[in-house]
């Protein structure tokens, strides 16, 4: 099944909500808004019967100074079920099972153990219980005080905006123990069944997508298209396609359109058809104006199909460009091959920091000591390039710091977390390498107002980082070799991105102009180019007072 998102963030967005959705006008005639907290019971209802309180066995109702212990059985029982043979008790949420002459009070103490909450009835029910008044004999026919009245259907429907806010499949809704904690609020709850959540499911999504193709047919401006790619436990392979513009009032809006299933065997002819598929449903053909992908062969092969099609139909031009996150670090990864044995290992050492405060606070104490600078916990270990710069962060750093906890804690750690004399250098040369790259990084991810002529320059100066480690006399041939791979990828990086359109638009951002382009795009024919497309779609429609002022400036 698809899932789409499908709310357009902007001022516009409004018309995206959940309460006014048609799909749910379609299932409930209300609009969906969060009751009072007081609809739902927070303690689960006891029959009346069960308690007993004055009663005996043989049926006396005569006035007792201390009630038996045995008139509280039926409070626990309630969450235990007798075994057929009826020797042993099964608890109805774990399936522990007991003797049949088993105490209430030890049912009692596994409820409190593994179910806290569960038994708060038994203590409510045992504080009436020693109380020294005269029982009171409660009848079956004694309604109880009338519990508020949960409407269903509206926790339902809360459910699937959860599922769906937080990218969830309706199967999670089965999950045992979620069950089990809306029983303990109210024992008679009613969901609805599976089938007819993934019913509702495909409405929803039917209505939203409906929605999202009415909002696109009044956008005036050309559309962007963002491709992601990802293979699922199941070895799925899923492609999402994400559409942004810049609206009338220069406010920039995205929208999800699809999450695809790409077919078997997944290969350029199964991912064109599938954005093709997806560009029809929307009616957005014709207003495509860029891609960007993440550089895989399946994205290039299927965004160079798509142009030829666009091309000999003369729909307009169209370029696309990969994506420079993920160019960034395919590069950088070249640049840590040699240091990630080490680095797997530092990461090891950083989980256990992470998880053991006495290793922690020790390693304040060492680095405070070693005057090693300060340290925040916990530290990032992730995969991502960030994590793996923290690494060699920590060696580069507080490396004394490392070994003393090391050696400390040996027992716990061993040994093999000790660095040779060579590993901390080749972790020293690398990290002075990409110290660069990681700045380079944060300035991209942290800016404000990211645009194509932004991502140009910071990509130009990795490219020259490159360079100057490549012809250096001092850089290891270790470190050249992995050099020249990185570069590979920044080359045919800008060879993608260099075309008429990123030029246009990159002159056109105030912080760049002419004079920071890169030499590889910046040429005459690219501006006479760029000046003449400018001219001859945009000069009369969209900005007649000051296109000639942006290009004589």
């Amino acid at each position: 099944m698809n899932f789409a998102a499908g709310i357009v963030t902007g001022k516009a967005g409004s018309s995206m909500d959940w309460g006014v959705n048609t799909a749910y006008k379609t299932y409930k005639g209300v609009e969906v808004e969060p009751k009072h907290m007081m609809d739902m019971t927070l303690i689960p209802s006891i029959d009346p019967i069960d308690i007993g309180l004055g009663s005996s066995e043989k049926g006396n109702a005569a006035p007792s100074a201390k009630p038996r212990k045995k008139t509280m059985t039926s409070v626990y029982l309630k969450f235990f079920e007798t075994a057929p043979d009826g020797k042993s008790r099964r608890c109805k949420f774990c399936g522990q099972s007991y003797s049949i002459a088993t105490a209430t009070g030890n049912l009692g103490r596994h409820l409190a153990n593994r179910h806290p909450g569960y038994d708060k009835s038994g203590d409510a029910a045992t504080s009436t219980a020693t109380a020294p008044q005269t029982t009171v004999i409660v009848k079956k026919s004694q309604p109880q005080a009338k519990a508020h009245q949960v409407d269903y259907d509206h926790l339902n429907w809360l459910l699937i905006r959860w599922l769906i806010l937080a990218s969830l499949p309706p199967s999670t809704l089965e999950e045992k123990w979620l069950m089990n904690s809306f029983r303990f609020l109210n024992p008679s709850i009613q969901l609805w069944p599976g089938d007819k959540y993934k019913a509702v499911f495909r409405e929803v999504f039917r209505s939203m997508q409906e929605d999202v193709r009415l909002s696109l047919e009044q956008v005036s401006s050309k559309l962007s298209i963002i491709l992601d790619f990802w293979t699922s436990y199941e070895s799925f392979f899923y492609m999402s396609v994400t559409c942004q513009w810049i609206d009338e009032s220069w406010s920039f809006r995205k929208v999800l359109l699809d999450i695809c299933h790409i077919p078997y065997p997944c290969g350029d002819s199964e991912t064109y058809h599938s954005l093709e598929k997806v560009l029809e449903n929307y009616n957005i053909e014709n207003k495509v104006l860029s891609c960007t992908h993440d550089n895989s062969q399946n994205a290039i092969h299927a965004c160079h199909t798509l142009k030829e099609k666009f091309d000999g139909q003369k729909v307009g031009p169209f370029c696309y460009i990969p994506c420079a996150a993920r160019t960034l670090s395919l590069i950088i990864d070249d640049g840590l091959r040699t240091t990630k044995p080490v680095i797997s290992r530092v990461r090891e050492f950083a989980l256990q920091l992470n998880e053991c405060t006495d290793f922690s606070e020790d390693f304040i104490q060492f680095s405070m000591a070693y005057r090693e600078g300060s340290w925040k916990f916990p530290l990032d270990t992730s995969a991502r390039w960030s994590g793996s710069y923290q690494m060699l962060d920590i060696v580069h750093k507080a490396g004394k710091t490392m070994e003393a906890v090391v050696r400390k804690n040996g027992e716990k750690l061993g040994d093999r977390m000790i660095l040779t004399a060579a590993e901390k250098t080749a972790v020293s040369i690398v990290h002075g390498y990409l110290e660069p790259f990681y700045k380079t990084t944060n300035n991209m991810c942290t800016t404000k107002m990211p645009t194509i002529g932004l991502i140009l320059f910071f990509m130009d100066h990795i490219s020259e980082m490159i360079t100057v480690c490549r012809e250096s006399r001092h850089t290891p041939e270790w470190l050249k070799s992995a050099a020249e791979d990185m570069a590979k990828k920044a080359r045919s990086y800008s060879s993608q991105v260099c075309n008429i359109f990123t030029y246009m638009t990159a002159i056109l951002d105030p912080r760049i102009k002419c004079e920071l382009i890169p030499e590889n795009l910046n040429s005459e024919n690219h501006l006479e180019e760029a000046r003449a497309h400018f001219m001859r779609n945009y000069s009369t429609g969209h900005f007649p007072s000051c296109y000639k002022w942006i290009w004589c400036s």
